[in-house]
């Protein structure tokens, strides 16, 4: 929504965001890297402000990085679980983010305009909406989870499955918390997705 937008990319940054050149050399060395295994050329505002601390930011987007490549869940679904989390926690930049993810994966249009009304619509397998629901419970309040959402989640998923759906979901909300709390804006060429961000 183009509110949301504005407010995003008019927002004062807490930290400015580093130029290239000002990033250190084993920071840009570990962004490079990133970069090759996603097929993307752009360096995200969200890692221009992290470069303030190299061992922080590095050890942190590695840590991410490796929920994203490990374990047996396919990435259109880890994509969903955290568009759902981005959107529950009212993360702009991160609900872009996981938009560009999604289309990139070639998820199904009706799944990314209605990840907020997962529960009810048809586009998502019983087994997803299983699976967001108990995340989405997971940020309202994590300490009491509804008994029959826990246990549904626990029909549906293996313990291995049900730890990387939970860790998939607990990633995105730390990057939910430092880009907001920082005020990150989105890239210049994310603007036309920023647009498709349902009203949060």
């Amino acid at each position: 929504m183009k509110d949301q937008l504005d407010k995003n990319l008019n927002a004062n940054t807490v930290v400015p965001l580093l130029k290239n050149e000002e990033f250190s050399g084993e920071f840009m060395t570990l962004i490079k890297e990133l970069k090759e295994a996603k097929g993307s050329q752009r360096i995200n505002n969200s890692a221009r402000a992290m470069a303030h601390s190299d061992d922080f930011g590095m050890a942190s987007r590695n840590y991410w990085q490796s929920t994203w490549e490990l374990g047996e869940l396919s990435k259109p679904f880890k994509a969903l679980i955290r568009y759902k989390v981005a959107t529950r926690n009212t993360c702009f930049y991160c609900s872009t983010h996981q938009i560009e993810h999604l289309r990139r994966l070639g998820v199904d249009e009706i799944k990314i305009k209605n990840v907020q009304n997962s529960d009810n619509h048809d586009a998502f397998s019983e087994a997803e909406k299983v699976a967001l629901k108990f995340v989405d419970h997971m940020m309202i309040d994590a300490s009491n989870i509804p008994d029959d959402v826990a246990n549904n989640f626990k029909k549906h998923y293996t313990p291995k499955q049900m730890v990387e759906i939970a860790l998939t979901a607990t990633v995105m909300v730390s990057l939910n918390l430092f880009n907001d709390a920082f005020r990150v804006p989105i890239e210049d060429e994310v603007v036309g997705i920023g647009l498709d961000v349902p009203e949060l």
